[in-house]
């Protein structure tokens, strides 16, 4: 064997492998069925903010403008608040947001009222989960920009939970519980995801 073949050889046996692997990945392999890091659903496309043109307290839209410089929890919310609502707002939220620490003050928590509060879920929101954002939408339009969450599982965004990027993007969901074991173990999916967020962000 001639020198320059065996350099040829040698350099197809290291080279060849890497070239295998990008041909398996880019044309055999799905990414999507790939296992993810993540534990709540993952919403592609991600849903711009302002789909959901909600309004702040002012009347003012809010939008990107208003989420810049913080990530955010999401809740969608009825007119009332059952043991479900009350489980999210408080475990999957107010109190996953203490167990941050340091990085608790990169968090706001917003709530959307798609419809006007009763007294229940009004007197909860003042009394248990105090320091949210208060936003309104009309309900039809928020289920509709949030519909690319619920395409394989139906259902509508009333009652979830959603984490959305300092630039308007919604990009996770995260349903609430009225069993006590499922909300905990939910609460702990949200800290993980966004523990892992906020440590690979630079906001």
């Amino acid at each position: 064997m001639s020198p320059r073949l065996k350099n040829r050889l040698t350099l197809l046996a290291i080279v060849g492998p890497f070239i295998l692997f990008f041909i398996i990945g880019r044309y055999f392999v799905d990414p999507w069925s790939l296992p993810r890091e993540n534990k709540g659903q993952l919403i592609i496309p991600h849903v711009q903010i302002a789909a959901l043109d909600l309004r702040d307290a002012d009347g003012e839209p809010y939008d990107d403008t208003d989420t810049k410089g913080l990530w955010s929890l999401l809740y969608v919310s009825g007119a009332d608040c059952d043991r479900a609502c009350k489980n999210g707002l408080y475990y999957q939220m107010r109190q996953v947001q203490r167990t941050l620490g340091e990085n608790m003050e990169r968090l706001r928590r917003v709530v959307v009222l798609t419809a006007p509060a009763s007294g229940d879920l009004r007197g909860f929101l003042d009394d248990q989960a105090a320091g949210m954002v208060e936003t309104r939408g009309d309900a039809d339009t928020v289920k509709a920009a949030l519909a690319p969450a619920y395409e394989d599982a139906g259902g509508d965004a009333v009652g979830d939970i959603f984490v959305v990027s300092p630039d308007g993007q919604i990009f996770l969901r995260y349903p609430t519980h009225e069993d006590m074991d499922a909300t905990l173990e939910e609460a702990e999916n949200i800290r993980l995801d966004l523990e892992r967020t906020l440590k690979g962000s630079l906001i």
